[in-house]
Order: structure tokens, then sequence, then C-alpha cells
């Protein structure tokens, strides 16, 4: 699902029609400059005179009328409008990761051997490609999960990861195929856990520190929220695809929610120590 963008030629395709559009215009404002010179301001006045002028015009404009130009600036503009917007929804593909692009250069250069070298060329094209496939929020992880499967590739990770469908594929020890609904399973329950730890470890770590009779101004408990309130926004940061101003309000929220529970903690008396 790797292919070519094209944006040098969707670039030359837009400059033409930009540079064709340009000079038809220049037309345009020079029909309305020579009409306004020859005391025929009637005709920019009334669209109906200007259509019915007949044989009044001037031998400048090279025996086109100025209705006739506009029909076919406006065609012009369409086939303008039509390739920017092309143009615009190729530039917003997803470009294909580092993983995919590896796995497809691969297949091609030891794989592949049907193909033509020419026919391959354009995967070396690595800035003009794209993929269809829409980007996930955490396929760097699926990607390190995988890597860590052929390392310790054994009958547990393959009773596991593999179903029988998968396994049937191929015989060749060297070809690894992995069913992508157990992988993304995996990957889910990893994040879940990592969201739990981030939850659990720090209240516990609190209260640990107020059990033992440590005042919230403390070193260690400044460390703590400040630490996980940092992990928390790398979190965020490598596992979605939030935005900037996003991941400082959940981070806001995320350490208000320790100060508060730190809070709580110390003003309830008579802990037992």
């Amino acid at each position: 699902m790797v292919y070519r963008r094209f944006g040098t030629v969707y670039s030359r395709l837009l400059l033409n029609k930009q540079d064709e559009m340009s000079s038809m215009e220049d037309r345009l404002l020079a029909m309305d400059k020579t009409d306004k010179a020859n005391n025929k301001g009637r005709y920019l006045r009334s669209r109906p005179l200007d259509v019915g002028r007949g044989s009044d015009i001037p031998s400048s404009w090279g025996g086109q009328s100025r209705v006739q130009l506009i029909e076919t600036l406006e065609k012009k503009a369409l086939e303008y409008a039509e390739l920017l917007l092309k143009a615009q929804q190729l530039k917003a593909l997803d470009r294909p990761s580092n993983r995919e692009y590896r796995s497809v250069l691969h297949f091609m250069e030891n794989d592949g051997g049907q193909l033509f070298k020419k026919d391959m060329e354009f995967i070396y094209e690595k800035e003009d490609l794209v993929t269809l496939r829409p980007g996930r929020e955490h396929a760097w992880l699926d990607g390190l999960l995988e890597r860590m499967l052929r390392v310790l590739r054994c009958k547990l990770t393959m009773f596991l990861f593999c179903s029988k469908e998968t396994r049937e594929k191929t015989d060749d020890d060297s070809i690894h195929y992995y069913d992508r609904n157990r992988i993304s399973t995996c990957v889910t329950m990893i994040i879940t856990a990592m969201v739990l730890a981030l939850l659990v470890l720090p209240i516990w770590l609190l209260y640990r520190f107020s059990v033992e009779g440590t005042i919230a101004t403390s070193p260690d408990t400044i460390g703590v929220v400040l630490i996980f309130t940092l992990v928390f926004s790398a979190g965020l940061t490598g596992f979605t695809k939030a935005k900037r101003h996003e991941i400082v309000a959940a981070s806001a929220g995320y350490c208000a929610v320790l100060v508060v529970f730190l809070g709580n903690v110390n003003n309830v008396g008579g802990v037992p120590r």
C-alpha cells in the first residue's frame, strides 16, 4: 500500500495552470481598461449589453469578446481548483513509517524477483512516497513488539501471536507472519497497564510519605509529583497524536489530581505509623 505522490509533477501542473490563468486575467483587465479609455463603460456596467455588443469589439482583442474570455477563464479556474484540491489531498496522506518502508524495500530487493528493475525504481523515491493505510497513534509500539517477537521467536510466542492461518502462509523460517489483531490486543494491554501504573504508583508513594510523616513540601514528595507528571506528558506525546495545548491541559489535570490527593491525605489526622 505504498505509492508515489508525484509531488514534483503536481507542482509543475499547478504552476502551468496558474500561469495560464494569470495571462487570461491580464487580458481581462486589459479589456476593461480599453472599454474605459474608449468611453464604452456601459459594457462594463451591463452584462446583457456586453453579450450583445456584436462586432463592436476592438481589434486589439484578437476577435475574442470579454464574455468568451470569461467563459474560458471559468473552465480553467475549475480545472485549477480541482487540481489544487487533489494535490492537497495527496499531500495530506500519511507517509509510510520507516518500518513499512523497509518492509516493502526488502520485499522488492529480495523477494520481488518477478519485478523488472525499472518497475521498482519508484521505491527509492522515499520523500515522495505515501501510504493508504491510516496512521495509528502507537504504531511504533507495534513495530517494537514485532521486533521483540522475532528475537524471542519460540513455540510460546508462535502460539500466542500466530493464528492457524498465519502459520500456514509460509514454511520459510526467515519469514514471520503475526496476527495483527493479537498484536493490537497485546499493545492495548501494555498501554492499559502503563495508565494504571501512572495512576496507582504516585498515589501509593504519596500515601507512604504521608504515613511516614513526610510533609507535602518535602523534596521527595515534590519529586514524585514532578517525575510522574513528566512521565505522563511523555506518554501522551509518544502514544497519542494530541496537540501541544492538549498535552499541557492533560498534564495540568494529572498534576492537579496528585496535588489534591496529597492535600487530602495530609489533612487526615491520626494516621497510624
